[in-house]
């Protein structure tokens, strides 16, 4: 052999020992001991830290379906919320039109009753003239025919009677009237 000294000649000239070291039956106990830790690690330690990320992940998919679904709520909400206001809106507007409408109505009705009362008013007055006239004329005449009568008499030295100065006044106001017609 060589006078080169091994790695795993160094290795134990430092002082340790060869972890390869051993016997087939050191290795074949450690392998079992590894598959002893590693089962009950398995049922220990990696059942529950796998069901605790498991049960994480469920509640984040939870909850990521809650605010999913409330997400949604609230836009179903918001497109309520909207659909009322323009039927508030609308229902306003419907408001305000109704009474612009029958504001107008009162107003021309207003007009027309008072038109038709200052109509009434006129028609009454021209009414009220014309008998204050017929009842003027008629007096006018009355004392006219009194007084031509009184006149004539006079004129014929003699008294009319007053049945005799009523038929006169009477046939004079009748052709007056039958004139003026």
């Amino acid at each position: 052999m060589s006078m080169q000294p091994s790695v795993l000649n160094l290795v134990l000239a430092a002082g340790g020992d060869n972890p390869f070291a051993g016997t087939i039956y050191q290795g074949i106990a450690a392998a079992i001991v590894f598959i002893v830790v590693l089962v009950i690690l398995k049922k220990l330690a990696w059942g529950p830290i796998l069901t605790g990320l498991q049960d994480r992940e469920n509640k984040i998919k939870t909850d990521l379906e809650e605010a999913e679904k409330s997400a949604r709520d609230a836009t179903a909400t918001l497109k309520q919320y909207e659909a009322k206001l323009a039927a508030a809106q609308e229902e306003s507007r419907k408001l305000i039109e109704e009474a612009r409408g029958e504001a107008q109505r009162v107003a021309a009705q207003l007009k027309d009753q008072t038109q038709t009362e200052i109509t009434q008013m006129k028609d009454k007055a021209a009414r009220d003239i014309n008998a204050a006239k017929e009842q003027a004329i008629t007096e006018l005449y009355s004392q006219a025919a009194i007084m031509s009568t009184q006149i004539a008499g006079r004129i014929l030295k003699r008294e009319l009677n007053a049945d005799d100065q009523q038929a006169i006044v009477d046939e004079s106001l009748a052709q007056l009237k039958a004139e003026n017609n």
